[in-house]
């Protein structure tokens, strides 16, 4: 019945324009997030946010992915079977620095030194994990019509070109503004313009889109005069118009009118409800280990915890 609803209200090629029209507000998000983050922080990162980075981002894989196959198999109905536990772990995983970074401000902790430890964790976090989706990818999407060696070779080489060519002209850019003056908006036009050339050629390489916005907001040197130009310009379009249009549309492709066994919605429950669980152990104890009070430990596995239009933008 709501689904009857939704296609009176929003015909089925309305949705693909404002589909599409919505995905630009959320490359654009990508974007600025790529641009507000500080990658000479992970330089500057001590031990204590690289080993709960990396523990927490390992260990939920390692342990979640063998238990959830292993429940799927004993329980489910062969049609029922995903066997490919991959595809539900990845995206549960992922500490986007994006959602954490809007928590923290809106909690206004970012500038505290439990907010410092969080954003290095989940900088370091989010680098890892995109690398490892961008590369599991093209393992779960290839097929025997695909040569698995050249998109790994076009990954790595899209991976160390855009850095490497995009990140002088940045600087060349900056150079060309007199110190005070604000960035040419030609500059900032073409930079915009890059986002989503660099996210076609993601595309061709069966990538995600957003690939490219990401990787070009990390060439983006943070702060005034680009990277606060930048996010000024985009952040209304970006953030406040096109990003709840795409979070609607999200939703608007769950279809409540299917019916499932009750087995398979409790183990799909149990399955996402125990990659959580394991995620805040899996930050929490590291944290212990390097002698954070038991309450900041366990505040911090939860924030590294939280979820939000990243994984709306995953899922969907």
């Amino acid at each position: 019945m709501l689904d009857k609803y939704k296609r009176k209200l929003f015909p089925f090629p309305s949705q693909d324009t404002l589909a599409t029209i919505s995905s630009i507000g959320y490359a654009l998000f990508i974007f600025t997030s790529g641009v507000q983050m500080d990658l000479s922080m992970i330089t500057r990162t001590g031990h204590r946010a690289w080993a709960i980075a990396i523990i927490g981002l390992a260990v939920p894989i390692l342990i979640c992915i063998p238990t959830i196959i292993s429940i799927e198999r004993l329980s489910l109905p062969v049609e029922y079977q995903i066997f490919n536990a991959t595809a539900i772990v990845l995206p549960e995983t992922v500490i986007s620095f994006a959602v954490v970074a809007s928590l923290l401000n809106e909690l206004k902790i970012l500038n505290s030194e439990l907010g410092r430890l969080a954003l290095s964790s989940v900088l370091v976090s989010d680098i890892l994990s995109k690398t490892i989706i961008c590369v599991a990818s093209i393992f779960m999407d290839a097929n025997e019509n695909q040569n698995i060696f050249v998109l790994l070779v076009s990954l790595i080489a899209f991976g160390i070109f855009v850095p490497l060519f995009f990140r002088p002209a940045m600087f060349w850019i900056i150079k060309r503004t007199a110190e005070g003056r604000p960035v040419n908006d030609g500059y900032v036009y073409a930079v915009i313009t890059m986002v989503f050339a660099l996210g076609w050629v993601a595309v061709q390489i069966h990538q995600e889109f957003i690939l490219g916005a990401f990787m070009l907001g990390l060439a983006v040197p943070e702060g005034p005069p680009l990277g606060s130009a930048l996010v000024k310009k985009l952040h209304f379009f970006g953030n406040c118009f096109f990003l709840p249009i795409f979070v609607t549309c999200s939703m608007m492709k769950a279809d409540f009118s299917k019916h499932f066994s009750s087995k398979v919605v409790m183990i799909t429950a149990f399955s996402s409800l125990f990659i959580h669980l394991v995620k805040v152990i899996a930050c929490t104890i590291p944290a212990l280990f390097c002698k954070i009070p038991f309450k900041d430990a366990l505040t911090l596995g939860l924030i590294l915890n939280v979820q939000g239009v990243v994984e709306v933008g995953i899922y969907g």
